[in-house]
């Protein structure tokens, strides 16, 4: 389809960390910003402490598995991206937003508590028991936003956050039920595919993820020099992947939608490429 005049952009877990950052580029560039998430608009320790490109997003509070939620958001929308996932069935949440090391102690209980299966979900047999799986937040919520979005003739493109495959310690269903939906994705000939496959993502707000990152860029600069002898063994391409900024992949979503000819998977250093051009 031919670039649009204006954008509308429609970012799903707008809420989020990243998804925050590519609301706050998206209202910079002067896009129309519409956020959809569980929980609405961000919270905030005070009015004052909103900061002022928030003013200018539109705060959705739906479900993106069910389209009646958000589905009269999405006209007029010309791009979507989408931001929502869970690197293990677990509350690994606390981990990531860790700004002390009490609340990086407690992350990293839960975290180990759903790797080594200790932890304690519930009774299944219980209506209230929910759990969240991969398959649903990793793929379904991807593919039932595209199919809603497929039926817009002003959507141009979908922009989706998977992984590159790194972790070798994380049950493999994080990283199928990602490929599973960039296949549904390329499959769409509606839409402008754009996969970015970024390896772990850091935030300097965040004290657990800063930390992690540093060991990692350690790694790589150790490992650099050989770095395709080791790729191909069972920790190699956690050794030599490098993680990115928060920042980064945020400027590389707004780049592949602001350039037409972006489409396809753009790994770590595709990523980057793209980021630069913002």
């Amino acid at each position: 389809m031919a670039k649009p005049l204006t954008r509308k952009l429609f970012v799903v877990g707008g809420n989020g960390s990243l998804g925050q950052r590519i609301c706050q580029l998206s209202v910079e560039k002067g896009w129309e910003t519409v956020s959809l998430s569980r929980r609405g608009e961000p919270t905030y320790a005070t009015p004052a402490a909103k900061p002022a490109w928030a003013h200018k997003v539109k705060w959705v509070t739906g479900n993106s598995l069910e389209p009646a939620t958000y589905h009269q958001t999405l006209k007029g929308v010309t791009d979507v991206v989408h931001t929502v996932g869970i690197l293990l069935e677990s509350d690994y949440k606390a981990l990531a937003r860790a700004t002390t090391a009490v609340e990086l102690g407690k992350g990293l209980l839960h975290l180990a508590s759903g790797v080594f299966g200790m932890k304690d979900n519930g009774n299944p047999l219980s209506p209230a028991h929910s759990p969240v799986t991969y398959e649903q937040m990793n793929r379904d919520t991807a593919v039932t936003v595209a199919q809603q979005a497929a039926q817009q003739s002003t959507v141009d493109s979908f922009v989706y956050v998977s992984a590159t495959d790194t972790l070798p310690f994380v049950d493999p269903r994080y990283i199928t039920t990602k490929r599973e939906a960039e296949s549904f994705l390329l499959s769409l000939p509606q839409l402008r595919p754009i996969i970015l496959r970024p390896a772990l993502m850091y935030s300097e707000e965040r004290l657990a993820s800063v930390r992690l990152a540093s060991v990692l860029q350690c790694l790589n600069s150790m490992t650099r020099p050989f770095s395709r002898d080791i790729a191909s063994l069972p920790l190699g391409p956690l050794l030599t992947t490098p993680p990115l900024l928060l920042d980064t992949v945020a400027h590389a979503v707004v780049s592949g939608i602001d350039t037409p000819t972006a489409r396809g998977l753009f790994d770590v250093e595709g990523l980057q490429r793209l980021a630069s051009q913002s």
